[in-house]
């Protein structure tokens, strides 16, 4: 009797647990079926995609063919139709840019008459010369500026001329002696302190007078000097 129960038993745990197996196999054969049904549509989705970028790309490249074609013609069009008034256009550009450009040269010249005067163009080189030799870094472009007043003159003569003085000091303002017409005269004393090829500093105070001339826009330049 208790053998036949515990048979019984046996076969319904046995069927229970069949029974689970069953069902867990058929969730799980749910699962991969719902993984395969989604990566079909993922992929669908993306070939669906580059299916439409692939369409854009190929009407984007039909717009730029027939601008292309519309450039092209309207240039033949105009080359055919438009020489004459190209080159009217050009003409008429050329004359604006004399009359300006005499118009700016005769506004400087009557600047310069006002501005200018042999004066201050002597107390402008002096002043680059005072920066040149007080600031080696800046010696070089200062000289350049300084050989620009002069008429004749390079950079390279006052880098020689100016390379060991140690010290410029203009001792009184530059004073016009005589102005006549183009030409003009200015006097100005001034100390320097060159080393000299012993190391010993030698210091000396000049009276110098400039020869100025004036150029065909009144701008004023150096010729020469004398120093004493």
């Amino acid at each position: 009797m208790k053998r036949i129960k515990y048979l019984a038993a046996g076969v319904i745990l046995i069927s229970f647990i069949f029974t689970i197996t069953s069902c867990d196999k058929k969730d799980e054969q749910q699962n991969v079926t719902q993984q395969k049904e989604q990566y079909s549509d993922k992929e669908k989705e993306l070939k669906d995609k580059e299916d439409f970028l692939n369409i854009k790309e190929e009407q984007l490249k039909q717009w730029e063919e027939r601008l292309k074609k519309i450039d092209s013609t309207l240039i033949s069009q105009g080359n055919d139709t438009g020489v004459k008034d190209t080159s009217k256009t050009v003409k008429d550009t050329v004359k604006t840019k004399d009359k300006n450009k005499e118009k700016f040269t005769q506004k400087e010249k009557e600047l310069n008459k006002r501005l200018d005067n042999p004066q201050t163009a002597v107390g402008d080189y002096l002043e680059f010369i005072q920066r040149g030799v007080s600031d080696t870094k800046t010696f070089e472009a200062n000289m350049k500026k300084a050989s620009e007043v002069w008429d004749g003159r390079s950079a390279d003569s006052f880098k020689k001329n100016y390379k060991n003085v140690k010290k410029f000091i203009v001792t009184g303002p530059p004073t016009v002696l005589s102005k006549k017409g183009e030409n003009a005269t200015v006097k100005v004393k001034v100390k320097q302190t060159t080393v000299g090829s012993d190391g010993k500093e030698v210091e000396k105070e000049s009276t110098i007078t400039y020869n100025l001339v004036a150029d065909k826009n009144g701008k004023w330049k150096i010729k020469s000097n004398v120093v004493k």
